[in-house]
């Protein structure tokens, strides 16, 4: 079967978001900066925008503090239009502190805005998302 230009797009898209899982995983600050445009704007749940130096900061402290396992990862809609793509997806992940502790896991919801970049490769731009409240008593 032949893909079209945008299921092509798409699939560069999702390659990238997993790239970030890999990154994120692996802990490697440098390859998840890779992946993030000049302009990348971060925004976490219950805290103010992150950017420039001030994000890439605060992404190198969290990789080096916490170990991070995805227990499952899936993309959602995602809807590219020029040079811009707006990817949903959601995910769950248990983080643990790298000097030891309990692991807790998370569900989150979320979306990244990827822009094409000059030499046609997409890079995040954008990021935003929340978690799941956790599952009340049944």
């Amino acid at each position: 079967m032949i893909e079209s230009g945008a299921d092509a797009e798409r699939q560069q898209v999702f390659a990238i978001t997993e790239a970030e899982v890999d990154a994120i995983e692996s802990g490697d600050a440098a390859k998840y900066f890779s992946l993030l445009s000049d302009d990348a704007v971060f925004l976490p749940q219950n805290a103010f925008a992150k950017s420039g130096d001030e994000l890439r900061q605060w992404l190198r402290e969290f990789l080096e503090r916490t170990s991070i396992r995805y227990d499952r990862f899936a993309h959602g809609e995602t809807v590219i239009r020029d040079d811009l793509a707006c990817h949903f997806y959601t995910c769950g992940w248990t983080a643990v502190a790298r000097s030891g502790g309990q692991p807790a896991s998370k569900s989150f919801k979320g979306m990244h805005v990827l822009r094409r970049q000059p030499d046609g490769s997409w890079r995040i731009s954008r990021s935003i998302w929340n978690t799941d409240p956790a599952p009340g008593p049944s």
